[in-house]
This record gives structure tokens, sequence and C-alpha cells, in this order.
């Protein structure tokens, strides 16, 4: 309940005048004489009398306290305020955006404090607390902000599904129009001017100045959850590697870190790197100072050789987790190598390293490596020593264990080899061929190898019908066979044998492309997939998620990769570091690649002042010449006066009152108290 006019209560004071009358009020006794000559003593007795009295317990006096007590009420306006569309269609909007993952600490029930609770997960509470504070067939619409505002429920009644639809809301880590979400939301009333709209949010948007522009035509209610103090957080704004100018054979870090605390922090930054042979290893670490609101960078070399590397902020705990830790990969990837080996190929060779792979020749006359030695090398070429090395058992066991790029030299006059009849050549689609025509090149004989030792790939080059080039995998490693001699063809003295070489390379180190590099949560990417792919997904390898069970269940749905209409994919729906894996339709896996998924940095912490604050504005308020958006709440609210209530108590009192006096329950001899609630005072007549 509520008062709308708080100067009333001054009439309070007539209270203390009805108390001090009884006070002061003379006291007679009823007494019986037999003449009026005996009228002089009662009135020397009245002009001795006592004008203080003891106030004592009156109903009378009880009585006129409650009228008059009634009648400052009433003057004071008392109204009970609610929502003027209890009954009606709202529409709940939640908030989603990345500051909305910003943790919260919050006292538990046994005095210590709990710091794991996020501002998203206030305001699913709050909006599920709202549910239950609600009529059970109220009309309900539920909204979630993102890149594109989502409709969850529609004027929906059964309050419990719409609970089940709230628990299953997650963050939203990329950009989050939220003036599409309250334009759609105030859209949905369709003009129902007894219909609201509710928002869960911290008020922490980027698209403050266009939503704050916005005039919306229905009420809106603002429910701010979360605490507005930026408590001790960093923030990782960039991550880059580079190669080592000392040290050709390294790589060097760059970290910029922010302060987006209130006060001097000191952090540390600790690099991993994805080893080989080791896994994933600490190699560097870094301290840095930033005062409030400004950033530091720093450098750390002699960084060993990775596939990724990972850079974390520490302390681990701060107001906004996402931030703290960033992936990179080198801008150049190292040089393979390769063992090739050969009786002498100075084509094959000089092409190989245009190729930027470092072959290491060995002949094949030459003992077979240890197992330790043949590890350092990423796949084989034999150039015409298959046979014989395939004869060796400790060779066989090696080569099959490796990538392998077999090169045939098909000799003359044996029944496994052959001379084409035309020149035609077929090439089919294949990361190998491309840019590849081979017109007008001439290769004079080729091997015919059995389908046993063909069955693992397909012939993606077709000579004059015989097959030239053969392309697969054997236990998911990539395998190459070329059916002819380079020596023996005009190919090494034309153009296009380097870059046949080189996609050759490529196509064995297991990818045609790069790393994926960085990309925004949910962000459209052109990737370019092999030819022979036929599936594809991506494979969290770490996510960076706010930690609930609804993101694990995302996370889980939004792993397959799945093109849209222009031709283009969406990155994961969460930060973290993801491989792209491609099979073919064998089940066989192609390559993979990495992709870096960071949150919208200016989702995180974005830079707000008085001037930006979270101010919606309703035509209704706007004829008022107000502005909502300081208030937690904004909504104007229907008062119902209680001032009829007061008038008809009053009305009961003083009809008791009199009942009282009639009777003479109660001495009125002196003087009487008429109140007159009509016009909210109380007069004083003399009996």
């Amino acid at each position: 309940m509520q008062f709308l006019s708080m100067a009333s209560a001054w009439f309070g004071v007539s209270l203390t005048a009805i108390v001090l009358m009884y006070i002061l009020k003379k006291t007679y006794q009823n007494t019986e004489v037999a003449s009026h000559l005996l009228w002089r003593k009662l009135l020397k007795e009245q002009e001795a009398n006592r004008p203080w009295q003891k106030l004592r317990s009156r109903l009378l006096l009880l009585l006129q306290l409650l009228a008059a007590l009634l009648i400052v009420i009433a003057l004071m306006e008392p109204v009970i305020s609610k929502s003027g569309d209890a009954d009606g269609h709202a529409v709940l909007i939640i908030d989603r955006s990345g500051s909305m993952t910003a943790r919260n600490t919050l006292p538990s029930q046994d005095g210590s404090e709990e710091q794991n609770v996020t501002t998203f997960q206030l305001a699913i509470n709050s909006a599920i607390s709202w549910l239950d504070d609600q009529p059970n067939d109220r009309p309900i619409s539920i909204i979630a902000t993102g890149a594109l505002p989502k409709t969850l429920a529609t004027k929906e009644r059964d309050h419990e599904l719409l609970k089940q639809e709230l628990e299953g809301l997650s963050p939203h880590y990329g950009h989050t129009d939220n003036t599409a979400a309250i334009s759609l939301a105030d859209s949905l009333h369709h003009g129902d001017k007894e219909g609201a709209t509710v928002l869960f949010t911290d008020g922490k948007w980027v698209d403050v100045k266009e939503a704050n522009a916005l005039t919306l035509q229905n009420p809106l209610e603002i429910m701010k959850v979360g605490d507005d103090k930026r408590v001790g957080n960093g923030a990782i704004l960039s991550f880059g590697i580079k190669a080592d100018p000392a040290n050709p054979n390294m790589n060097q870090g760059i970290v910029t870190i922010r302060n987006d605390g209130n006060k001097e922090q000191h952090f540390t930054v600790e690099i991993y790197a994805d080893l080989e042979d080791k896994g994933r290893e600490r190699v560097a670490k870094l301290d840095l100072k930033a005062a409030p609101g400004e950033w530091q960078s720093a450098q750390a070399t002699g960084l060993p050789y990775a596939e990724y590397y990972k850079a974390e902020l520490l302390p681990a705990w701060d107001h906004i987790l996402t931030d703290n830790v960033a992936y990179q990969f080198p801008a150049v990837q190292r040089a393979r190598k390769v063992l090739l080996v050969t009786d002498g190929n100075m084509f094959l060779e000089k092409a190989l390293i245009l190729a930027g792979i470092q072959p290491v020749k060995m002949s094949s006359e030459s003992a077979p490596l240890s197992d330790e030695k043949l590890e350092e090398f990423d796949w084989i070429v034999l150039d015409g020593v298959e046979d014989k090395l395939k004869a060796d058992k400790v060779w066989s066991n090696q080569l099959d264990s490796k990538p392998l790029w077999i090169i045939d030299h098909p000799a003359e006059g044996l029944s496994t080899s052959a001379v084409p009849k035309v020149a035609t050549i077929e090439i089919k689609d294949h990361p190998i061929t491309s840019y590849i025509s081979l017109q007008d090149t001439h290769i004079g004989r080729f091997n015919l190898p059995g389908s046993e030792t063909t069955n693992w790939g397909e012939a993606i080059v077709t000579y004059g019908e015989i097959p030239a080039i053969y392309a697969g995998h054997v236990e998911g490693k990539p395998r190459l066979r070329f059916t002819f001699k380079l020596q023996d063809t005009d190919l090494p003295l034309r153009p296009e044998f380097p870059v046949l070489i080189v996609q050759a390379a490529e196509w064995m180190n297991g990818s045609s492309l790069q790393q994926l590099g960085t990309a925004t949560a949910g962000q459209l990417l052109n990737i370019s997939l092999q030819a022979e792919t036929t599936a594809v997904e991506w494979e969290a390898v770490e996510w960076l998620g706010s930690e609930i069970s609804q993101e694990s269940d995302l996370l889980a749905t939004n792993l397959q990769l799945e093109q849209n209409l222009d031709n283009m994919y969406e990155a994961p729906p969460i930060p973290g570091l993801y491989r792209l894996i491609e099979w073919d339709a064998s089940k066989k896996q192609l390559s993979d690649r990495y992709l870096s998924v960071t949150a919208n940095n200016a989702e995180l912490a974005p830079v707000l002042d008085a001037d930006n604050e979270l101010r919606l504005r309703t035509s209704a308020l706007l004829n008022e010449g107000e502005v909502a958006g300081t208030k937690e709440s904004a909504k104007p609210l229907d008062h119902h006066s209680l001032q009829l209530w007061a008038a008809l108590l009053i009305l009961i009192i003083m009809s008791i009152e009199w009942e009282v006096y009639r009777r003479g329950y109660s001495s009125w001899n002196a003087m009487g108290i008429t109140a007159i609630s009509t016009v909210g005072c109380i007069h004083l007549v003399d009996d």
C-alpha cells in the first residue's frame, strides 16, 4: 500500500487534541438533591474541581481516536499499486549478451561466499520467480536476444512449459541485436494496450543508443540483475604468434591484456604449446601490471614450434572468465621433413624444396632407419624403389606406419607396363589436380599395378585410358601413387610440374589449407573442403563457456557443419578451440584443421557512461514528459484508491459511537465530539 499525499499526515495532530480533551474534562458525580437551594453548594464544588484528570480507558475515547485516525489516513489518499496488465498478455525478454556471463559473489545460506553464479543465471531465476507471481491463465510470450531475436513461446498459458523454455536457454557469445528484440516484443502485442513487456537484463548493451531511440507503444518493466561493480576483471585483448627473428626454428608470442577492474592489478599470463611428442606444455610465463581501464603488452621469445598455442590469464577467477583464454596458430607452418628414398631424381628434389618441403635423401641400398629416427619424418617418398624396400620386412613395417608417396619406374618388356595408344587425358576434381590440365604432356610408359595394391584409392588422372595418378588413404594416412617415371616424360620441363608437386605435397601433409584461424562465436565462415569430403564436423578440443549444462547440450547439437544458402558455414556457438575434421565416403579421415572461437569482446565489457544508460521509452511515458530507465521498474502502475473503504469504516465507527453514547456506556456530560468526515475535519461542540 502507498500514500499519494504524505503531507496530510499532519492532520494526525488532531488525535492528540482528542486525548487532551479527555484529560482536561471536568468530572461530575450524579447527586440527588431535595431542593434547588442546594445548587449553590454544587457550584462551589464545581469551582473547586481539578481540571487535570488521569486518563482512563473508555470505549468512547477509543472509538473517537479510531475514527479520527481513519480520517487522517483517508486524507493521505491510500492506494494499492499493481500492474495495470496483471491479467493481460506479457512478453518476457531474456538478455543473453556476453556481459551476462559475468560472475557474481552472493552469500550462501551457511554465510560463506558463493562465487559461481552468473548474471545470466540470476536473470533466469528472476524470470521464473516472476512467473510464479502471475495468474495461472495469463498468456505469456518469451523472446531471447541474439544475433537475431528468437521467439521461444507465444501467448502460452502453461507456465510450467514456459519455465522449461527458460531453463533451456544459454548465453549468446556473438553480436547481440538487443534493439531488434525490443522491437519484436513490442510488436507481439499487436496494438493491445493492456499488454506489457518485462525485460531481464544487466543493462550493459553495446547498442544502447539505438535502443533508447525507440518509442514503444506498450508499458515496459526493466528488471535489472547482477552486480554493477567490476570486481578485479582482466581480459586478453589479443594474442599473436610470429616467427622469431633471432631463431628461425622458433616462434615468438605477443600478448595484450586490459584491466577492466576498478583498481591497479598484477596479472600473470602463461603460454602453452601443443608439442607433437610431449602434448600441451607451458613454454612461457609473463608478468604484467595495468592501471584501471588501461592495457599492457608483453612478448615471449624462443617458443618451440607447435600446431597451436594457448595464452591463459591468471588469476583464474575474475568477473568474466571467457576473456581469460586465447588461442593462436603459427603464421607460417614449419617445413615438413620428408624422407626421399631414390637413386637420383634432381627434378623431384628441387620441386619438393620449392613446395616448402625439407627432403632428406637416402639410397635404396641404405639400411633401414631406427624407429626413433623415422619419427622425425612426416611422410616418405619412394622413387622407383618400392619393390626393393617392400621385400625387406623392417622396411615394409616402417613404410606402413607413414603416409606414402610412390613413384613407379615401369620397365620396357614387362607385362606390368603399358604404352598408351592415345593421348586423351581425364582428370577428376581433386586438391592435387587443381589448376592442372596436363595437355600436350608426353608420357611414354605406365606401370599397371594390381588391384590389390591400389584398392586404397582411386585414379584421379587417366592418360590414354591408363591410370596415371592414384590418391587415397590407408588407415587414415594419405597415400599417393604416380604410375609413370618422371624422367621419361617432359612433365618436369613444363610450368605445371611445380604446381602439381606443391599440391601433392600439401595433400600429403593432410590438408590443402592452413589452419582456420580465429572467428567470433556463431560467425559465418567461407571454408573450402576437399573434393572427396562427404562428411565434416567440429570436434571440441576445449570450450570456454559459463559452466552450465545448457551449453553442453547446445554444443552437442551444433558440432555438425551445415552449409547455409550462401555456401557459408557457421562457427561453433561457444568460445574455445575446435578441430574441423573431414571424412570421405568410407569414413576415413582426410584432414583436420584448428579454429579458435572467441566471444565478441565488445559484448563482454561494453564501455558505458551516464549518457549511455539504458532508458527505454514508451508513448504513455512520453506524453507525461518522463523517460524510463533509471528505475528498476520503468513501467507505469495502476493505483486503486482505498478512500472509499476508509469512509465506509468511518461511518461504521461513528454509528457505533452514537450507540455507545445513546445507551450511556460512557459519560458525555461536559462536551461532545462530532466528526464530520465529508470535509476531513473535526469540530468540537460544547454541551
